[in-house]
């Protein structure tokens, strides 16, 4: 039977054969809250055993758009203090197909990014490309060979700096205060958020219900209304 801790040695091989600079991140999905089960070179990210999924893999698996799909490669990601990597995902399936974990590679591309400034701006003197790091999050209709401006991904220290950003992403749509909001907006919002897998955490509710000021009943309500409507 396939384990996630079987994968775990792999973990410390990658971190220890590629170097400092590349953060390898396994991820057993079935505790999606503390899903970090074993991570080389953490530092990079400054997350560590016990940390949360990311928004991205929340969205994917909320979404199911990688099922069959053995791994994404090459997608941008950054950490709370903007250090930008490009990261590469492989997904664990068990003997049914379900995804159950997911190990990554995260290669910290900073200092390359600064020596092409560099060059761009003392030496060649061009306009270097721009929208690069784009935080556009929609999946991919072909992964794995997507784009890497395709995807990305936040690295977050914990679940409710997940929760909270998920949130604020959500929310800064709206110019409006979310007290302000109308009922077809807090639906928009609360679709938003099941799709990209806020739900899937424990805390997202009650943390949803004191962004918008509304009850937690009230959210309960609105999500049943826009399941209802999905299906």
């Amino acid at each position: 039977m396939l384990t996630i801790e079987q994968y775990i040695p792999i973990v410390e091989f990658l971190g220890a054969a590629l170097g400092r600079n590349y953060e390898i991140v396994l991820h057993d999905l079935t505790k999606p809250e503390k899903s970090i089960v074993a991570i080389a070179n953490g530092e990079l990210s400054e997350r560590s055993i016990g940390g949360p999924v990311t928004d991205f893999v929340l969205k994917v698996l909320k979404q199911g758009t990688i099922e069959h799909k053995p791994y994404l490669a090459n997608y941008h990601a950054k950490n709370s203090k903007g250090t930008l990597s490009l990261s590469s995902s492989f997904f664990i399936h068990d003997e049914s197909n379900k995804t159950i974990g997911v190990l990554c590679i995260n290669h910290n591309i900073s200092p390359y990014l600064a020596a092409r400034n560099f060059l761009s701006n003392e030496i060649i003197h061009d306009e270097p490309e721009t929208n690069v790091f784009s935080e556009n999050c929609n999946m991919p209709n072909h992964a794995p060979a997507c784009g890497s401006l395709n995807i990305f991904e936040n690295f977050q220290g914990t679940v409710g700096d997940v929760i909270e950003a998920l949130i604020k992403s959500a929310l800064d749509k709206y110019s409006v205060a979310p007290e302000r909001l109308s009922l077809d907006e807090r639906l928009a919002i609360i679709k938003e958020l099941n799709d990209n897998g806020l739900f899937l955490l424990k805390g997202g509710i009650p943390a949803l219900a004191a962004s918008l000021d509304i009850s937690e009943p009230t959210v309960y309500r609105y999500l049943s209304k826009v399941k209802n409507e999905n299906e």
